[in-house]
């Protein structure tokens, strides 16, 4: 790709800039505002500032962003399966390493808080970080696939950063482990050039940690 047109520069500064801001606001926001507050804002912010505006941007408008969910690839349906399954590994991964011990004892509050923050979650970041990358760049290796899963990953630098939050593993399962939900959900969303299956795991897999994030941090 030898020149890029504006919406493609916009998307390529975007990943940069959203992870140097929040890298900044959540520690400021935490510690300022409280854990619970800090954190719920700088989530709406990294929701509905960058993820959303960016992705309606460069899709075209609001109409043009559903044509994330209908780009077509030409790769068997075999291979779609296989896909789509790599897609499900972080979901499995999820519940046998968090789900399955926190749920138990988690309560019905914070698996409902965890299933809203897991949807909206889920699927802000699938648009964003799949969805617009893979329709603006289409078949491009780096652009498409390799340069959003990177910053995907380091984007949760910031939510490390976030001052009175303890994440189980700690920053090496935090940004590691999102590191390689971002290379699976990636390539699943590169070869098959849909998101909608992808969406779906980003979505489960969000629930399942998210429960047991909401229950050490404010339950326990």
């Amino acid at each position: 790709m030898r020149t890029m047109n504006q919406k493609q520069r916009v998307l390529i500064w975007s990943a940069p800039v959203l992870c140097i801001s929040m890298l900044l606001l959540m520690p400021f926001l935490t510690a300022n505002m409280g854990k619970t507050a800090g954190y719920v804002t700088g989530f709406c912010i990294y929701w509905f500032l960058f993820c959303l505006p960016v992705s309606v941007y460069c899709s075209g408008g609001f109409r043009r962003l559903r044509e994330i969910y209908r780009q077509k690839s030409d790769i068997t349906a075999r291979m779609k399966t296989i896909y789509y399954f790599i897609a499900l590994i972080p979901c499995i991964a999820t519940f046998f390493a968090v789900f399955k011990n926190i749920a138990p004892i988690a309560g019905l509050q914070v698996l409902i808080l965890a299933l809203v923050f897991g949807m909206i979650n889920g699927t802000l970041e699938e648009m964003f970080w799949r969805g617009i990358f893979n329709k603006i760049f289409n078949d491009h290796l780096i652009w498409a696939y390799l340069y959003p899963s990177l910053f995907f990953g380091i984007w949760h630098i910031a939510l490390f950063s976030a001052k009175g939050i303890v994440y189980q593993g700690g920053a090496g399962s935090l940004v590691g482990g999102s590191l390689f939900m971002g290379l699976l959900w990636g390539l699943a969303a590169y070869k098959t050039k849909s998101v909608k299956v992808v969406t779906a795991a980003h979505i489960i897999t969000n629930f399942f940690a998210f429960t047991g994030l909401i229950y050490q941090n404010w339950f326990m």
